[in-house]
């Protein structure tokens, strides 16, 4: 027994020592010895059952099944799933994350190089992890059979095979190593009384096994050709491309097409109920003399990533985000996204990295990483996720603290006043008569200041104006959502040639534009970039994110509240936000009660008139009605009634969908059914009388095996209607099997029972049972 104890024992070290090198950070030694220990437990029962001289069947079976035990708990070990979740039930799962984990860890091996760092790659640690359990527990179960040739290989191909992932600076040391490990082998797995007859065919056998080794290990023409081909080796199906969306990140008006194939590119867990989120990854927060967009964000220096990120620190942050009762947790894992910007919903307090990377951060919650992401990738946030009513945005002072000036230029070196200020409209005319002198031709800039103005009337708030502007875009009709919009006919800058001429364009035009009529208006605005919230999956709480989901949408400060998002592009997405007319729960009353800071006057006729209809004098169409978020007529009030002929009209065309497709579905099933029958040989037509009965079944559901007899059919029809079938089975049995001659009388009889049975089954059929059986496509398979 300590002979091979001693064999355990180098087995583990030098499988360990092989694959522990791969890793750039040292392997932690309790965790090597919780996989070996796993190894070698089998080995050691094996042992044990063979000396008491338990060769018996039960006994293998033992052994077996302690190895498939063993092999569970490393699994579990190595991919941190617990052992608990291995039963039956649809919220227990252990060979998903199990299994999966290691495919995911197997694949990172061919996309990214060696060695890996365990915080980017925690899937591979795991894949390390499992491959020195597996290599121990193999070659300690061959030693313990008395096989020590065959375990002297598994042992080569253990401590080899990490040798030509990542060549030894010194590989005659690692050969001279593998040499001593299977000497020992050869020479204490042997029977006790043979053990130095058979020390010389050891040590011929173990140097032709070293000479392998060692040429597989120094040599790099045979490491390259062949083993180092191995990121070439694909037994699984490789993940998707890395997906860029850069031109949500940067802006671009000239029209983007979403691939055809969808990418997912972020899975997401949230604990709790579904909530949408939208997953910001920056902010455009420059918009430049060229009319556009970009990210101008300050960032500080790299550091190391630390464990914990903190962001508390924000000083635009509100004083609510310090209590954790207000955060929402994220845990992200990447799938396939080339970017470098860390992503989760705003405002983000605490981030785990999961990475080794250096990282930066800017003012708002923006965390850049040194490289891009990569597949397989996990961190974790917390973001600040208020909900708040439209009562409190509204009472939201204008007063805006120094870290927001910025926010509020038209461009740089233009600096605009912000809202509270005194009589703001004539420094603003004054303002653009001096920058029309100076800066060239401002006059665009001042046409789309004058059409904000109009658009928000007499607002008394920054939020009353954010909210009117959105669902001015939004909801009122005036424009339309277009991938591909038409070239710009005019010289004006691509957003006020937007709002004031095309109306025509997609997220990056609709948040861009709010944006700037928000900062003329004198509230600080950005554009945010990134992802609406995607796919549910309530079973796991996790949203499944793709590049479709790509998009931009703007964020206005409010003192008290912080960076707050609206969503003017009309039917792209939907918040988790009550006060936003974007809100998958807008909290109408509300905005009707916010219906008092409006007159009469400027703002409402000024959308009247730019939807171009005709105001509504049906009842319920004013102060109150259905035409607008806050009540009044915005839109006219036709917009309800269009909205309402619409669905009727949509509504009749489905009814004649879904009647063609049924009339076309009976066709169908009744021509096949009548090709059965237009043979003249009866054993064809008795044939075709037991498939058309055998559809009749599968139609209501009912299976019947295709082997069945003419009297296993019958009691078939018999246990599912009250029908006396036995007569139908006679005759196509009698037309099947029986003279040729007697054969064409009874087909002719099967099909009179034929149709008599159909009548009688039709009839015991309520009325759902009929229509199933005549959408049923089941018939059309047998």
């Amino acid at each position: 027994m300590a002979r091979l104890a001693i064999c355990f024992v180098v087995v583990a070290a030098l499988t360990a020592a092989a694959w522990s090198r791969i890793e750039l950070r040292s392997v932690s030694v309790v965790q090597l010895a919780a996989v070996c220990a796993l190894g070698t437990v089998p080995a050691l029962v094996a042992v044990l059952v063979q000396r008491r001289g338990l060769r018996t069947w039960p006994a293998r079976l033992a052994v077996g099944g302690l190895t498939l035990l063993t092999t569970f708990c490393a699994f579990a070990y190595a991919f941190g799933v617990p052992l608990t979740e291995m039963r039956p039930g649809p919220q227990h799962d252990f060979f998903g994350p199990a299994l999966g984990g290691f495919r995911d860890g197997f694949l990172d091996f061919y996309e990214t190089r060696l060695p890996f760092d365990r915080v980017d790659f925690p899937a591979m640690h795991g894949v390390v992890l499992v491959a020195v359990f597996g290599f121990v527990a193999v070659t300690g179960l061959l030693v313990a059979l008395r096989r020590p040739v065959l375990a002297g290989f598994v042992l080569l191909l253990g401590t080899g095979w990490p040798a030509t992932l990542l060549p030894s600076n010194r590989p005659l040391a690692g050969g001279a190593l593998v040499l001593g490990g299977i000497l020992t082998i050869l020479f204490f797995a042997r029977a006790d009384g043979r053990a130095l007859r058979g020390l010389p065919q050891a040590i011929v056998v173990a140097l032709v096994l070293i000479g392998i080794a060692v040429g597989a290990s120094t040599s790099s023409a045979v490491a390259k050709q062949a083993f180092l081909h191995w990121q070439t080796w694909d037994p699984y199906n490789r993940p998707d491309k890395p997906v860029s969306v850069t031109y949500v990140w940067d802006s671009n008006y000239s029209g983007f097409s979403f691939p055809r194939k969808k990418t997912v590119v972020l899975r997401v867990h949230v604990e709790g109920p579904e909530r949408p989120l939208y997953w910001r990854a920056t902010v455009l927060d420059e918009y430049t003399p060229t009319g556009s967009w970009r990210e101008a964000l300050s960032f500080g220096p790299n550091r190391p990533a630390k464990e914990l990120v903190d962001e508390l620190h924000d000083p635009l942050l509100p004083l609510a985000a310090q209590d954790p009762k207000s955060w929402v947790r994220q845990d992200v894992q990447v799938e396939a996204l080339s970017d470098n910007h860390l992503i989760a919903s705003a405002q983000p307090v605490k981030w785990i990295p999961g990475t080794s990377q250096f990282v930066r951060e800017a003012q708002g919650g923006i965390v850049q990483l040194a490289r891009a992401l990569h597949h397989g990738q996990q961190y974790t946030a917390w973001s600040y996720v208020p909900s708040l009513r439209p009562q409190q945005l509204a009472a939201a002072p204008d007063i805006y603290p120094a870290g927001v000036a910025a926010d509020l230029d038209l461009m740089p070196l233009v600096k605009l006043p912000g809202w509270g200020t005194p009589n703001r409209d004539a420094i603003m005319r004054g303002l653009f008569t001096s920058l029309n002198s100076t800066l060239g031709d401002l006059g665009p800039y001042e046409q789309l200041y004058r059409e904000a103005r109009r658009v928000v009337g007499d607002a008394r708030s920054p939020y009353v104006a954010a909210v009117l502007l959105e669902a001015w875009f939004r909801e009122s009709g005036a424009f339309h959502y277009d991938q591909h919009p038409p070239p710009s006919a005019t010289f004006l800058p691509p957003l006020v040639d937007f709002v004031l001429h095309s109306r025509r364009g997609y997220c990056q035009h609709y948040a861009g534009a709010m944006a700037l009529m928000l900062r003329l208006l004198g509230v600080p605005a950005r554009v945010a970039a990134g992802f609406v919230s995607g796919s549910y999956d309530a079973a796991h709480h996790e949203w499944t994110v793709t590049d479709h989901d790509a998009h931009a949408w703007v964020e206005a400060f409010f003192p008290g509240f912080g960076w707050v998002p609206f969503d003017p592009t009309p039917g792209r997405g939907r918040l988790d936000a009550p006060y936003s007319t974007a809100g998958i729960d807008t909290d109408r009353p509300g905005l009707r009660a916010l219906a008092s800071q409006l007159t009469t006057g400027a703002g409402v006729t000024a959308l009247d008139r730019t939807t171009r209809r005709e105001p509504s004098t049906r009842r319920g169409a004013g102060p109150g009605g259905p035409g607008h978020p806050f009540g009044r007529n915005v839109s006219g009030g036709g917009g309800a009634g269009a909205v309402a002929r619409g669905g009727r009209s949509l509504f009749r065309f489905l009814l004649l969908v879904a009647a063609g497709a049924i009339a076309l579905l009976m066709v169908i099933k009744e021509g096949r059914r009548r090709l059965r029958f237009v043979s003249h040989d009866p054993r064809e037509l008795a044939g075709a009388c037991r498939r058309d009965m055998m559809g009749f079944l599968a139609d209501q559901g009912i299976d019947a095996p295709p082997s069945a007899t003419p009297a296993e059919l019958g009691r078939q029809l018999e246990r599912h209607f009250l029908v006396d079938a036995k007569p139908f089975s006679r005759e196509l049995a009698a037309a099947r099997f029986g003279p040729l001659g007697e054969a064409r009388d009874a087909v002719r009889r099967a099909r009179r029972e034929l149709r008599a049975l159909h009548k009688q089954m039709r009839s015991q059929l309520g009325f759902f049972r009929r229509l199933r059986g005549l959408v049923s496509l089941r018939s059309l398979t047998v």
